[in-house]
């Protein structure tokens, strides 16, 4: 008995009794299966992002690029279109309307572009490597806007990306003949564009996700088609089954990602599901030495390194600040806690 005591005074009765008892073991191993099939989804999502950037290697051998990107956004907006009517929700207007429009402007019509007119000449593993700086982007930009706080941290992490951008593409060592600079000048154009586009859904009012991305890429769509004929493309349906494949590939990928990026969001913190854009090289290196022979030289290695060093850098969080500046409601709703903690101890003095 009194080793029964002293554990009771020890351990609070609240955790220590459920500890012992058959429902709580069922639950804790529910929440172990769920954290499993959370990370099991994160993983097989980082996965078939990171083919994308292989499958879109593939489609540019037949289709001309612009078209090509074109062709997939168009494809994937008429899908998120049908989520958006199932889901009976009211499409935005006003100033929702407008950020959804200069989202798909940014994060579509400029970003892909760039990407698909960089994948010409860059292999997809240094593509992804180069996109692994779009959180660090992002938070530059936020903190330009004032959505983010200012960190001296984040621009060294800036720098040692850039540094590793640098060497991943050979600049001044006469190494990089197997792509062209200007390949790898719009995979980093791509980058900053993208983040461009997170800020813009800051700044603007929040809206369903799946019109975000309904008007998006509609948006996006129209503006690759314009500028694919503008530039003198050819608009021709795939001859290649290997074609088909993979632009249904990018198509199915673009909404199967959002939704599996989605279900992890809702059960992990946000800063821990930004991640898998340090994750994602990975298997795009693997899947394009593979399948797009792609080269795996020391300067990928050590350059890769040095790209996620510098955004993990830039993403990780200061020790005791907050990564925005604190709005007027949260400041009041923390002065109101210590004045009723205040009273509170008063009271019991």
């Amino acid at each position: 008995m009194a080793a029964g005591v002293a554990s009771a005074h020890t351990v609070p009765m609240d955790i220590a009794e459920p500890a012992e008892t058959p429902r709580s073991l069922d639950s804790g191993r529910s929440a172990l299966r769920g954290g499993a099939l959370t990370a099991l989804v994160f993983a097989g999502a980082v996965v078939v992002a990171g083919g994308n950037a292989v499958a879109i290697r593939v489609s540019n051998r037949e289709l001309d690029p612009l078209f090509g990107a074109a062709a997939r956004f168009a494809a994937a907006a008429l899908v998120f279109v049908v989520i958006m009517a199932l889901s009976g929700k009211a499409w935005p207007r006003g100033r929702q309307l407008a950020g959804a429009l200069l989202y798909g402007l940014l994060n579509f019509g400029l970003a892909y572009g760039f990407i698909y007119e960089g994948l010409r000449t860059v292999h997809a593993g240094l593509a992804q490597i180069i996109l692994a700086s779009v959180p660090l982007a992002t938070i530059l930009l936020a903190a330009a806007f004032g959505l983010e706080v200012f960190s001296w941290r984040r621009v060294l992490g800036t720098v040692v990306a850039l540094g590793g951008i640098a060497v991943v593409s050979g600049i001044g060592t006469g190494g990089a003949p197997q792509f062209s600079i200007l390949g790898v000048l719009a995979i980093t154009a791509a980058a900053v564009s993208v983040g461009a586009g997170a800020v813009v859904v800051k700044r603007f009012p929040p809206l369903p996700i799946a019109a975000l991305n309904a008007i998006g890429m509609a948006v996006g769509a129209g503006l690759l088609a314009i500028a694919s004929a503008a530039s003198g493309e050819h608009w021709t349906l795939p001859a290649a089954p290997s074609t088909w494949v993979a632009l249904g590939f990018l198509v199915v990928s673009t909404v199967v990602i959002f939704a599996a990026f989605l279900f992890v969001l809702r059960r992990w913190s946000a800063s821990a599901t930004s991640y898998q854009f340090l994750l994602i090289p990975i298997p795009a290196i693997v899947l394009s030495a593979l399948i797009d022979a792609e080269p795996l030289t020391p300067g990928l290695a050590v350059g890769g390194l040095l790209v996620l060093a510098g955004s993990w850098a830039g993403m990780r969080p200061g020790k005791g600040r907050s990564t925005a500046p604190q709005t007027k409601s949260a400041t009041m709703i923390s002065t109101s806690s210590r004045r009723m903690s205040r009273s509170r101890s008063s009271s019991r003095t």
